[in-house]
C-alpha cells in the first residue's frame, strides 16, 4: 500500500507553544485507535497516524480533529522491507526534531505466511519492519523518545537463526512470541547506541482487541474469553500515563515494564547467544535487501 497524507490538520500552529509530534504505529484498530484518541485533548501535539488502512486512518484524524487534537494519516506498511523502508523515509520528511515513535503495529498470525521478500510476514512485521522504518529516523536526528507496546507473551519466545526468519518454526502462539522478543533485543540494541533517544519497551496489559482473532469454533471461544480482558481504553489510559512521564529508562539502556510498574528483564532476554545470533541475523537480512 502507498503512503498518503490526510489532507486534515497538515498546517495546525500550536496554540501555546512549539508542537511536538508523536508517531503511532498500528493506529487504526484496537490499543493504537483507543490511544489516538485519547491523546487528542493533549494541547501542543500532533498525531502522525500509521497503519494500513488509509479510510480508517482518514476516519479517525477525523476524530481526533473533532475532539481538539492535530492529526496528520499517513498509510504504509510494515510488512515488507522495501514498504517499511519508503514509510520511514516519508515520516522523516514529515516529523521535527524530539518527536516520540509509538511503536504498537502487531501481528499475530493464524498461518505462515511467506511475504515479497521471502519472510514470514509476522517476522518483518512485529520485528524488522519497525527497526527498518525508525532506522531513516534515527538518522535523520528526529526522535527523542521511543515506546514499543510490547508483550508478556516474549517470555515463551525462542529465537531460531535459520528458521524464525521464514517460519519454518511456525507456531499460532509460539511465532507472535518469537517474533515480540525479537524486536524486543533489538530495542535494546538500539537504545545502547542511540543513548540520546529514550526507550522504554512494555507489556502493556492484557487487552480486549481483535488481535489473534480466528475463524470457527476456537475464535468464538476465545472472543468469550476475551470479553473478561480490559478495554483498549483502559489500555490506553495507562499508556498516556507512562508517555507523560518525564523519562523512561537511563541514556543507553531500555528499562522493561509490565503495564506501569518497572521490572527485571525476562531470562529468556538476557541470553548472550541469542542476542548475538539475532544480531547477526538481522544485519544480513537487510544487507541483502
Amino acid at each position: 500500500m502507498g503512503i498518503r497524507d490526510s489532507p486534515t490538520s497538515r498546517a495546525h500552529p500550536g496554540r501555546l507553544g512549539r508542537m511536538t509530534d508523536l508517531i503511532l504505529t498500528g493506529a487504526s484498530r484496537g490499543i493504537g485507535h483507543a490511544l489516538a484518541l485519547a491523546l487528542a485533548p493533549i494541547q501542543n501535539q500532533r498525531l502522525l497516524l500509521v497503519a494500513r488502512d488509509a479510510g480508517r486512518l482518514q476516519a479517525l484524524a477525523a476524530d481526533v480533529e473533532r475532539l481538539g487534537g492535530h492529526a496528520l494519516a499517513v498509510s504504509g506498511d510494515l510488512g515488507t522491507v522495501e514498504g517499511a523502508r519508503k514509510l520511514g523515509e516519508r515520516l522523516a520528511e514529515l516529523v521535527t526534531p524530539g518527536a516520540t515513535l509509538v511503536h504498537n503495529a502487531g501481528l499475530w498470525p493464524s498461518e505462515r505466511v511467506l511475504n515479497a521478500d521471502g519472510l514470514e510476514t509476522s517476522f518483518v512485521t512485529n520485528h524488522l519492519g519497525p527497526l527498518v522504518m525508525q532506522r531513516s529516523l534515527l538518522e535523520a536526528g528526529r526522535l527523542r523518545r521511543i515506546l514499543v507496546v510490547s508483550g508478556g507473551l516474549l517470555v515463551m519466545g525462542r529465537f531460531d537463526a535459520a528458521r524464525t526468519p521464514t517460519g519454518e518454526d511456525f507456531s499460532g502462539l509460539r511465532t507472535y512470541c518469537n517474533t515480540k522478543l525479537c524486536f524486543a533485543l533489538a530495542m535494546r540494541d538500539v537504545a545502547a547506541a542511540h543513548p540520546e533517544v529514550d526507550v522504554v519497551v512494555l507489556h502493556p496489559g492484557v487487552v480486549r482487541t481483535d488481535l489473534a482473532a480466528r475463524p470457527g469454533l476456537v475464535g468464538w471461544l476465545l472472543s468469550q474469553v476475551k470479553r473478561a480482558w480490559e478495554r483498549p481504553e483502559v489500555c490506553a489510559a495507562r499508556l498516556v500515563r507512562i508517555l507523560q512521564r518525564e523519562r523512561w529508562s537511563p541514556p543507553g539502556d531500555a528499562r522493561w515494564l509490565m503495564e506501569e510498574a518497572e521490572r527485571p528483564w525476562p531470562a529468556v532476554t538476557e541470553n548472550a547467544a541469542t542476542r548475538q545470533a539475532l544480531r547477526d541475523t538481522t544485519a544480513r537480512l537487510l544487507a541483502a535487501r
